[in-house]
């Protein structure tokens, strides 16, 4: 679906339908429909709805302080908020952030997940970062007694957090914000999707999220956000061993399914639209917050994903 599909000029705004969103907030489903009425309430902002960046990462943790002090003095993050005590979440970013933080989330035991997988007879991450020295990170590794998984070659090595998750990082040469980077760790490079169909899975992100079709090779095809956000991680998206096992990148936390991707758009209800349209499951109503407005859906894979609208493109 073309850019000019996914937009809606100002005369579309009809103030009288924004009642409807508080619905959602009641947990009354509002769902996909031929009614004018309904249709015109889903894309009142008027606003595109591709999704034009990702804001968390996140991971599930058991022992969250351990975590935490890995991830800043060892991988050299930074806090998001260092004034907040580090009790059942934490916030870790580049210094200055740029991309998504990564958000590690205390799980129990019994829900507790790794989330990367077996590709082919082959461990491979779910995570992988980029970082501005390659030698400084393995010898930091070296000496916490970090488990290497691959040692370093041709600019790439990965290893098991203390969680155990499957972490790649890659040596970056060439990024133009580099340089603006204090800390080693200098963003994520990409976020792995087991799917049953690398082709089709980007086909629903290309048209219903409005994500490009970066590098397609034998093994994985790469998608990534469209516009000119930097920073931005790319989705590796790769062919599961059997087509019923796409071990899903979510797990559960206090029984409900919990995302490990955040994405962004400005346009929600239109976005539901074309989820909807093109494969997705959508099980939960819309929900508005004082952060803005959430679209919590499956991908016809069954990855569970959530995108934020944020609070200044919400009107109510």
């Amino acid at each position: 679906m073309n850019n000019s599909a996914r937009r809606f000029n100002e005369e579309n705004y009809k103030p009288q339908y924004v009642t409807k969103a508080f619905k959602a907030i009641e947990n009354h489903a509002v769902t996909a429909s031929n009614d004018k009425e309904e249709r015109q309430f889903l894309v009142t902002n008027g606003l595109d709805s591709e999704i034009d960046l990702m804001t968390l990462v996140q991971l599930p943790v058991r022992r969250l302080k351990e975590t935490v002090t890995f991830y800043v003095e060892v991988l050299g993050m930074a806090l998001s908020y260092p004034d907040r005590p580090i009790e059942g979440n934490t916030f870790v970013q580049t210094m200055p952030r740029s991309g998504p933080s990564l958000h590690l989330l205390e799980t129990s035991n019994s829900e507790f997940r790794h989330l990367h997988g077996t590709i082919n007879g082959k461990r491979e991450e779910y995570l992988a970062m980029y970082v501005r020295s390659l030698s400084e990170l393995y010898e930091r590794l070296l000496r916490e007694d970090a488990e290497i998984v691959n040692e370093p070659a041709n600019g790439y090595l990965s290893f098991l957090d203390p969680e155990g998750h499957l972490i790649g990082i890659y040596e970056r040469r060439d990024s133009k914000n580099k340089n603006q980077i204090e800390s080693n760790m200098t963003g994520f490079r990409h976020i792995q999707m087991v799917v049953a169909d690398p082709s089709a899975a980007a086909g629903f992100f290309i048209g219903a999220l409005g994500f490009d079709r970066m590098i397609a090779g034998d093994d994985a095809i790469y998608i990534s956000v469209s516009g000119g956000e930097q920073n931005q991680p790319m989705i590796r998206l790769v062919r599961a061993a059997q087509q019923d096992r796409t071990q899903p990148m979510h797990w559960m936390l206090d029984g409900q399914p919990k995302h490990a991707l955040e994405l962004h758009s400005k346009n929600i209800g239109l976005l539901k639209e074309l989820v909807l349209e093109n494969g997705g499951e959508v099980k939960e109503g819309l929900e508005f917050t004082s952060c803005g407005g959430y679209l919590k859906f499956y991908t016809p894979d069954g990855h569970y994903l959530w995108v934020n609208q944020d609070r200044k493109y919400s009107d109510y």
